[in-house]
């Protein structure tokens, strides 16, 4: 069923690592996992490392946590190509009304394509 789909999805979509105790979380991350489940268009604002402000259309493929934050795998309209966007760099994040077509790959697959 739907329910199933959407949790198996997210088991393969949603990556751990072993976790230092003062963990950073964000807010975003069930509204993430909202979107990457439902696969629905995502617009984001984000600072990045030289705190250049940018408005992207992403579509959130994969939820990775690292030792020092969580980290949004996703597909930019904006580049054409797959990023990561840390969380915590996410100043505002809207879940649009129109869906995508789901990325057709796993995680694995995506880190043995491109690493």
């Amino acid at each position: 069923n739907n329910v199933n789909e959407k949790a198996n999805l997210l088991t393969e979509r949603v990556l751990f690592r072993q976790n230092i105790n003062n963990e950073r979380t964000s807010n975003h991350l069930s509204t993430l996992q909202l979107a990457l489940t439902n696969s629905l268009l995502t617009e984001i604002n984000y600072t990045d490392e030289i705190k250049k402000s940018s408005n992207r259309v992403i579509e959130p493929f994969a939820l990775i946590n690292t030792k020092d934050n969580w980290l949004l795998l996703a597909w930019c309209r904006v580049r054409n190509a797959f990023r990561f966007f840390r969380l915590d760099r996410i100043e505002k994040l809207e879940i649009k009304i129109e869906k995508f077509e789901p990325h057709k790959m796993t995680l694995q697959e995506y880190f043995e394509r491109h690493y």
